[in-house]
């Protein structure tokens, strides 16, 4: 029996759930500038630099909010915001 770690599922928009975590995690901090959690808890110091660790882009800012532009601008939210989008209240 292999064992799973819910961190590497792969979630509808490509990302695992780790980094679709992260992925919000900047997102919030950087639009609202509230923590979801101290982000000491991803083993890094910031939501910016365990985004950065996955992303592998080197221009890439290294800064919360110019990252999240950057990343808004270059494609990575567009699949998180239309699965957000498609979400079904119930």
């Amino acid at each position: 029996m292999t064992i799973h770690k819910i961190a590497d599922t792969i979630m509808p928009t490509g990302y695992t759930f780790q980094q679709e975590l992260l992925l919000t995690a900047l997102e919030r901090q950087a639009t609202t500038g509230r923590l979801m959690t101290n982000p000491r808890v991803t083993g890094f110091t910031s939501f910016a630099k365990a985004v950065l660790n996955f992303i592998n882009d080197k221009k890439a800012p290294k800064t919360c909010k110019n990252l999240y532009n950057y990343l808004v601008a270059n494609g990575y939210y567009i699949d998180i915001h239309a699965e957000r989008n498609n979400r079904k209240v119930i």
